[in-house]
């Protein structure tokens, strides 16, 4: 028995590595996965005509012939599935649709102002399947919605605990949704860090620090999110940088959120960011100061992370995809408070912009999917 099942163990992770594999190739042949994947032409040819019955790899055509016999190539669908995210703020709405490989199909960023009541959630799942409809989505390919919400999201993932920003202060269901594929509530920080950690761009263990409207993060330790003892791991915004300092939205003084989210840059140019950074690129002296300031304390907060965990940090969120120009000065002014020499890099940005969240909370059904295929 144990050997039997065993065996199974090993066939099922085995298909995990060949659907995998296809996902990131474009046309291959079984010989070609064979010898990539180190596994007999006979297990591969089993795997993909079981992924092949079940419509998540096709025949793509012949080889070129290079004098014998023409090989058949084959492809995963990246398409044969589909996830959907949502990230809700205090004003806006996020949506987004992504494949198997995770590649973003549609995309659309709504004006709603968000309310505790059964009129705003019911409001939210007509404008989900309205979207669905906008850009032809068949319901019957998802395999899951990730809803993204700055707060903390309880264990079981079916409720919003408490938000400041949002103004809750006591759990918060959404009420039983009547659709045909499972729903799961996510961090928006920690969905914004899961985008970063399948897309396979982001170092196997890092900080991940989120400056959006908001401030938060995660911790990474081998590719998996840590979670804390309470679920409250990454709540990054609330580490006290400047004792006594600026108010905080929690109600505390000097919390990094108070010098580092978006809100600070944005304020300035009624939440448009890419105003902000297109003044600041014409050089008008009060977004100068400004974002010097800010810079100043973006790199207190990366060396503090990083002294203390001895990990990378990839910055993301809103600011995060806005920073790239001006990653060079950013460095120097956090080897200024270093003691040592890095010998790597250790600061990196984020893949994913502004719909980091959805997309990460979208990809947590696509990697659960392609686990138990």
């Amino acid at each position: 028995m144990s050997m039997k099942l065993n065996s199974i163990e090993v066939k099922r992770q085995n298909k995990k590595r060949i659907f995998r594999y296809l996902l990131k190739a474009d046309t291959v042949t079984k010989q070609e996965i064979s010898s990539q994947l180190r596994l007999s032409l006979p297990t591969v040819s089993q795997i993909i005509s079981e992924l092949g019955e079940t419509g998540l790899v096709y025949e793509a055509g012949m080889q070129a012939s290079s004098g014998g016999r023409r090989a058949v190539t084959v492809c995963a669908d990246g398409e044969a599935r589909l996830a959907a995210g949502i990230d809700i703020t205090k004003n806006h709405v996020d949506f987004a649709i992504i494949n198997l490989r995770g590649d973003i199909l549609v995309n659309e960023r709504m004006r709603k102002a968000f309310s505790q009541s059964e009129a705003y959630r019911q409001e939210l799942r007509e404008m989900h399947r309205e979207f669905l409809g906008k850009h032809q989505i068949d319901e019957g390919k998802l395999i899951g919605l990730g809803v993204s919400l700055p707060g903390i999201v309880s264990e079981d993932q079916k409720m919003l605990q408490y938000s400041h920003i949002l103004g809750l202060k006591e759990p918060m269901a959404f009420g039983t949704i009547e659709l045909p594929y499972q729903i799961r509530f996510f961090n928006d920080a920690t969905a914004a860090c899961m985008a970063e950690c399948y897309a396979h761009t982001a170092p196997p263990s890092f900080t991940f620090l989120s400056l959006s409207n908001s401030v938060g993060g995660a911790t990474v330790f081998q590719n998996q999110i840590v979670m804390g003892d309470n679920c409250r791991n990454g709540e990054l915004g609330h580490i006290c940088l400047v004792p006594g300092g600026r108010p905080c939205y929690c109600g505390k003084a000097g919390h990094y959120d108070a010098y580092g989210s978006a809100l600070v840059l944005t304020n300035l140019t009624n939440g448009s960011m890419s105003e902000f950074f297109e003044r600041l690129g014409k050089g008008e002296r009060h977004f100068v100061q400004v974002f010097d300031e800010y810079l100043e304390y973006l790199a207190l907060m990366l060396h503090n992370l990083h002294i203390q965990s001895d990990l990378p940090v990839v910055i993301g969120g809103y600011v995060g995809s806005y920073l790239k120009p001006y990653l060079k000065v950013l460095k120097e002014k956090v080897d200024g408070y270093s003691i040592f020499e890095e010998q790597k890099e250790y600061m990196y940005l984020c893949k994913y912009n502004v719909e980091a969240s959805a997309v990460g909370a979208a990809r947590y059904f696509v990697e659960q999917f392609i686990e138990n295929i």
